[in-house]
């Protein structure tokens, strides 16, 4: 198995010194492809070289013989070699021998953890990715003109509101890239619903504001969705009715309306 991954490292880094040394006399129009080659190459080397030390290291012995053998391993092949393959057996020397070294001074049980340690972090990873979407769902287990109802429903349309702006656009709509991250923070189909019920009541509220009390109006963008002065509304006078401190009146509406002149300080 040694002798495989020897040689395999070997052919690799004869290709990398080929390029290395050709790389003043290549033709500009080639020097890209000769550039992704030599960085493939180099990509390769490190894989092989990787699984050649652990191969060595995973059994007891290894940590004894790796670095001797393999050593000994690169004088013969120096000696016995063509001249022309001489660079590729420095580049192996050079770039095997002290990473070789390094691991071998690790433990047994240091390296096994070292391993192993993405898939734990992956693992953990996925547990809390998972996590975060229950944790940031939102219950709307209560009527609409209770006040837990209308509580909830601002709590929906908050993350709704949040939603749109990590998304950069609506709801549902957006790179997939952008879907996969922000997945736990995306609304339920219910928790939509609930966004839009406490949307119409608080703009009813509003418009109550402006006929009673004279409020300024919100512009709107019919056909475009909210505008932003509506959605700013919306935001503001959701987070004015989870206010823990808000002394809530009867019926709980009154308490929306009032929010919606706080909002407008009217």
């Amino acid at each position: 198995m040694a002798k495989s991954y020897i040689d395999e490292l070997l052919d690799l880094a004869a290709g990398i010194v080929e390029l290395a040394d050709a790389e003043g006399t290549i033709d500009k129009r080639y020097w890209k492809k000769a550039k992704a080659e030599h960085d493939a190459l180099q990509a390769n080397f490190t894989r092989v070289r990787k699984e050649y030390v652990d191969s060595l290291l995973d059994t007891p012995d290894g940590y004894e013989q790796a670095y001797s053998l393999t050593l000994e391993e690169l004088n013969i092949t120096r000696e016995n070699c063509d001249d022309t393959w001489i660079p590729a057996v420095n580049y192996v020397s050079d770039n095997l021998l002290p990473y070789l070294q390094k691991e071998s001074r690790r433990s047994p049980s240091t390296r096994k953890f070292f391993k192993y340690l993405p898939w734990f972090i992956a693992g953990v990873a996925v547990v809390a990715y998972i996590a975060v979407s229950f944790l940031a769902l939102t219950p709307i287990n209560h009527a609409i003109d209770t006040q837990a109802g209308i509580k909830e429903r601002a709590a929906a349309v908050q993350k709704v509101i949040r939603y749109d702006y990590l998304m950069n656009t609506h709801v549902r709509k957006g790179g997939w890239i952008k879907g996969a991250l922000f997945w736990p923070l995306e609304p339920t189909e219910y928790e939509i619903k609930g966004a839009s019920e406490f949307a119409s009541l608080a703009f009813e509220a509003k418009q109550v504001s402006v006929q009673e009390y004279g409020c300024s109006p919100i512009a709107q963008e019919y056909g475009n969705g909210p505008s932003k002065d509506e959605v700013a509304y919306l935001s503001e006078t959701a987070e004015r009715l989870r206010d823990a401190t808000l002394q809530w009146k009867k019926p709980p509406i009154i308490t929306t309306i009032d929010a919606a002149r706080f909002v407008g300080k009217c």
